[in-house]
């Protein structure tokens, strides 16, 4: 009885734990077995895409199919940032001019041009309901 009435109170003010949703990302065109996919998954108050994300996964690839990855995140705006890292060397490898020589992809499925995207171009919104989205890598 204590306990929900903390609650009730802690909901009231307005500091009562949020309500987690489920989001699944769904990643298409994985060409490769072998390697791990690597998910990160970031706020408006990250560094989208260069600093550390809010949430990131792991997954190592058995066959080159769709793979899945869920994430329980309060409702609120969200990126997400995916490469498959093909050798294993827990880093994203680059050709000469700096553009990614690994399969990668962001959520809204932004395809860059010149120079790496920003939150915007990327972030999507997270209700109370699951959500899920697909990202295409690009290779």
């Amino acid at each position: 009885m204590n306990l929900l009435v903390l609650f009730l109170f802690l909901k009231y003010i307005g500091l009562a734990p949020a309500s987690m949703s489920t989001l699944t990302v769904e990643i298409t065109n994985v060409k490769r077995s072998g390697g791990k996919l690597r998910l990160a998954v970031f706020r408006p108050t990250d560094k989208f895409g260069s600093g550390k994300p809010y949430l990131y996964k792991i997954v190592s690839i058995e066959k080159p199919e769709v793979q899945r990855v869920d994430f329980e995140l309060a409702p609120g705006q969200y990126a997400v940032a995916v490469y498959h890292d093909v050798n294993s060397n827990d880093k994203l490898d680059k050709n000469l001019v700096g553009y990614p020589s690994e399969p990668f992809g962001f959520s809204n499925n932004y395809r860059p041009v010149v120079s790496a995207p920003k939150f915007k171009d990327c972030s999507f919104e997270v209700g109370t309901a699951t959500k899920q989205i697909s990202i295409r890598l690009l290779d």
